[in-house]
C-alpha cells in the first residue's frame, strides 16, 4: 500500500506542479488540502481533496489522518501578507503549528515546511547560508519565521522529522492559467514583452537576487519526501540556483529567449538608477541542499519558454 502525503495549498502554482511530480513518480497517494473542495486536477487526477481552513484545529486533525508525510505549502503571497499582516500570521504562523501538533498526535512521520529566503530581510546581499542571522520584518517573512519555529521545535523534540526550506525567488510556468503569478518580476516582464513588446523594469535593475526554477522546487520537495534522517541533520536548508543573478541580467535573459519563441527582442528599459541601490553581490549558500543529494537541473529556458508562450495567449 501506498503511503499517503498531504499537500496543503496544493492548487496554487507551486503546489500544482509539485503535486504534479508526484503524481508522475507513481510512488505516493496524493491528498490536497483546500479551503474549498473543488474536484481532483488534471495534473494529479487520482487526488483525494479534502477542506483544510488552518484556522480551524477540528479540519487540520482530519487532514492529517492516515498521513506519512505533509508539504506544507499554503500561505499569504508577499502582498497579501503586507495587507493583512494578521491572517499572514494566523495562516502561518498558528496554522503551522496547529498543522504539526495535529501532525505529532496522527504519527506523521515527516513535515517539510516550504519558508522563504525574506526571513534572511530585504534587500538579500552578502553571503547568506542557514546560519545568518534572520532579520526580517516584512509580514511575509516573519510569519514564516514562526512556522519554521513550530517545525524546528517538533524536529528536535523527536515528535517528528521536521524540513525547513528557506525558499529564494522561484519562477516557473502555472499549470492553473487562472494562477494569480503575474506581480511576480519573471512572470511581469514575459508578459510584458509577449503583450507590448517591451520589457520595463521598476527599479534600476542592478539588485541581485537568487532565483531557481519551479521545476527544481518540485525536485527538491521529491528528494526531501523518503531521505534518509541521517540526510536531514538539523532540517533547516536554503533552497536555491547555483548563482545570483541581477535583475537586469534576467531581463536579458528574458529578452534572449523572446527571440527565439516570439519572433523578436523586446525594447528593455528601466527607472533610474538610486543612491539606496545595492551593488554588492549576492552569494545565496545551497551547500547544505547539495550536500544532501540534491542535484540542481537549473533549467531557467524551459521555464521561461513556456511562462512566454502561455503570456502569448493575452495578446490575442
Amino acid at each position: 500500500m501506498k503511503p499517503t502525503v498531504l499537500l496543503t495549498g496544493g492548487f496554487g502554482n507551486l503546489g500544482c506542479r509539485i503535486a504534479a511530480e508526484i503524481h508522475r513518480s507513481g510512488n505516493w497517494n496524493i491528498r490536497l488540502a483546500t479551503r474549498s473542495v473543488r474536484p481532483s486536477p488534471h495534473w494529479a487526477p487520482d487526488a483525494e481533496v479534502v477542506s483544510l481552513d488552518l484556522r480551524s484545529a477540528a479540519e487540520i486533525e482530519i487532514a492529517c489522518t492516515g498521513v506519512s508525510v505533509i508539504i506544507h505549502l499554503a500561505a499569504l503571497n508577499d502582498r497579501e501578507a503586507f495587507a493583512n499582516p494578521e491572517l499572514a500570521e494566523l495562516v502561518s504562523g498558528t496554522g503551522t503549528q496547529l498543522l504539526v501538533q495535529s501532525a505529532s498526535r496522527a504519527k506523521v512521520d515527516r513535515i517539510l515546511f516550504m519558508s522563504t529566503a525574506q526571513v534572511y530581510g530585504s534587500p538579500l546581499e552578502g553571503t547568506i547560508s542557514e546560519s545568518s542571522p534572520t532579520k526580517s520584518t516584512h509580514p511575509y517573512g516573519t510569519s514564516h519565521l514562526s512556522g519554521e519555529l513550530a517545525v524546528k521545535q517538533a524536529h528536535e523534540s523527536g515528535d517528528l522529522l521536521g524540513i525547513r526550506l528557506r525558499c529564494a525567488n522561484g519562477f516557473g510556468f502555472p499549470l492553473d492559467i487562472s494562477a494569480n503569478i503575474w506581480h511576480a518580476l519573471v512572470p511581469d516582464l514575459c508578459k510584458q514583452s509577449a503583450t507590448t513588446g517591451k520589457m520595463h523594469l521598476k527599479s534600476s535593475g542592478v539588485q541581485q537576487r537568487n532565483f531557481i526554477p519551479v521545476s527544481d522546487i518540485a525536485q527538491a520537495v521529491i528528494h526531501f519526501l523518503d531521505l534518509p534522517a541521517s540526510n536531514i541533520h538539523d532540517g533547516l536548508f536554503n533552497l536555491g540556483g547555483p548563482q545570483s543573478y541581477s535583475l537586469i541580467e534576467m531581463a536579458n535573459m528574458i529578452a534572449e529567449r523572446s527571440q527565439t519563441i516570439l519572433g523578436y527582442t523586446p525594447d528593455l528599459t528601466h527607472a533610474a538608477q538610486q543612491p539606496t541601490d545595492s551593488h554588492e553581490l549576492l552569494d545565496f549558500k545551497i551547500d547544505k541542499l547539495i550536500a544532501s543529494g540534491f542535484i540542481s537541473r537549473n533549467d531557467f529556458t524551459s521555464e521561461l519558454d513556456q511562462l512566454l508562450e502561455l503570456s502569448r495567449r493575452f495578446a490575442s
